[in-house]
């Protein structure tokens, strides 16, 4: 087996860690930028929603 032959067959084996470690990386700033972009939002509604929860469970008498 000549020494391209051995270099084709290994690189068409998966992905190599060199290029797992860039998806992964693009993955972590997507979920980043998506934070930062909609965070606030997300932090209003589950404050939100635990204000709806508490009231709820209040006007049933049950709670602290």
């Amino acid at each position: 087996m000549s020494m391209m032959t051995a270099i084709r067959k290994r690189r068409s084996f998966g992905i190599s860690s060199v290029e797992y470690i860039i998806i992964l990386m693009l993955v972590g700033l997507t979920g980043i930028a998506v934070f930062k972009t909609f965070g606030k939002t997300i932090a209003n509604k589950m404050n939100q929603s635990n204000t709806t929860m508490q009231n709820d469970v209040a006007s049933q008498g049950g709670g602290p």
